[in-house]
């Protein structure tokens, strides 16, 4: 009995060394959190696929996962024969057997699951953010973060209109109806050319934070800008102000990045005119937040107005459609869409960025799936893949995604070049 009780001691022995094993968390956080990255950018890819048909976007959050693991060991004693066999008695299954191990003995069980709550965005909170025009102080923010300044124009501008001696030029990019050309454009340029102007001159976003007064004796003095809501039931003591402005080093830094004759662009518009420069003293945000405030983004180079409109979050999904639509469909400029004789194999290409060395596409969509794709999706013409060396559309998803928590958010932003925010 001995030597064949002792298979039976070490299952024992084993099964209760298993029931002490734990759950381990990390490779489960591990791979949740890789897959709800993947299913925001499909999320996003879809919808700017979605875009490019034509076709409404929609807008749904994962707003909760829970993961769960259950783990069920049972542990019972075998069957077994006591005591001699009765005269009389049939014979048992378990004949010259003294122990019979059955499926209950010893059983285990194991069930893994993740359930998650999925919530639509389509609210009237949603929408009021979404199809707010984007404000200088949320392009601020993008330039901070390193975003480059010649990418976020392309984006965030819908329109520009040139005032000169009286005389008002619009422009706007919308292919293949309008390439953002006008015969009577200062020197013929086109919206294209203006991007790089913008570029290539320095544009950026200049912010100021003045702390009221009440605000700065609480802080001792200070007008650093500090947040005193806490000391005010709730109530800012602070205003952050923003405007455009030139900054000539990020224009000498952009214009090293340049080819030569996208530098001569930048040098004939701007060369000798003089515009508002970043760190001027001369720059008096109070006195320019009690004038009445426009929904566009102004300001002056020389005798030049310009007045830009800006695009909503929406309106960048739909541009970057039209930008997808141009690289599958290839369609013909319109008869109506002007532009100079010159410059129609430049202009009907897709725009290009001169200022980013690794990509100069805005965005890159092939047809079809591989595994060297960064995001795949399909839809009812077939599967799309965003691939590995497109680093100009893996930025646009980062910022897509930072774009929709910031303009989602129900808040009463002034969308002016005074941007005034009650921290």
């Amino acid at each position: 009995m001995g030597l064949r009780s002792l298979p039976f001691v070490m299952l024992l022995a084993s099964l209760v060394g298993a029931c002490a094993l734990t759950d381990p968390v990390d490779n489960r956080y591990d791979m949740i959190g890789r897959s709800l990255a993947k299913a925001r950018n499909e999320a996003i890819f879809l919808n700017l696929v979605r875009a490019s048909h034509d076709y409404p976007l929609a807008f749904t959050a994962i707003s909760q996962v829970t993961p769960s693991m259950t783990n069920t060991s049972t542990l019972a004693l075998p069957s077994f024969l006591l005591g001699p066999q009765f005269k009389g008695a049939l014979p048992t299954s378990s004949a010259e057997r003294d122990v019979v191990f059955g499926n209950t003995t010893a059983s285990e069980s194991t069930a893994i699951s993740s359930n998650f709550n999925v919530a639509t965005q389509e609210t009237s909170a949603f929408y009021l953010g979404f199809l707010k025009p984007i404000d200088l102080q949320t392009l601020d923010y993008f330039i901070r973060q390193g975003y480059s300044r010649e990418l976020l124009y392309w984006l965030f501008a819908d329109s520009v209109e040139v005032t000169a001696y009286g005389h008002t030029v619009g422009m706007r990019y919308d292919p293949p109806n309008d390439y953002g050309c006008d015969p009577q454009a200062l020197k013929q340029l086109c919206f294209a050319d203006f991007i790089t102007v913008a570029t290539g001159a320095g544009l950026t976003v200049e912010e100021l934070t003045l702390e009221s007064a009440s605000s700065a004796g609480k802080a001792g003095g200070a007008a650093s800008g500090k947040d005193s809501s806490s000391d005010s039931g709730g109530k800012s003591g602070a205003t952050i102000f923003a405007h455009f402005c030139f900054d000539p080093v990020l224009g000498a830094q952009a214009q090293k990045r340049m080819d030569a004759r996208h530098i001569e662009i930048v040098k004939a518009f701007n060369l000798k005119l003089a515009g508002p420069i970043c760190g001027s003293p001369s720059w008096n945000p109070v006195a320019e937040a009690k004038k009445p405030q426009a929904d566009t983004m102004n300001f002056s180079v020389g005798p030049y107005k310009f007045k830009i409109s800006p695009r909503s979050a929406y309106g960048v999904f739909e541009f970057l459609g039209t930008l997808i639509k141009m690289q599958r469909d290839h369609p013909q400029q319109l008869p109506t869409a002007f532009i100079p004789q010159n410059r129609i194999d430049e202009i009907t290409q897709l725009p290009q960025l001169y200022t980013i060395a690794d990509d100069q596409n805005i965005i890159t969509i092939v047809p079809g799936y591989t595994p060297d794709c960064f995001s795949h999706t399909w839809f009812i013409d077939g599967d799309y893949c965003v691939p590995e060396s497109a680093t100009n559309t893996k930025r646009i998803f980062s910022l897509l995604a930072q774009l929709i928590a910031i303009e989602t958010a129900a808040s009463d932003l002034s969308i002016t070049p005074i941007v005034r925010v009650i921290q």
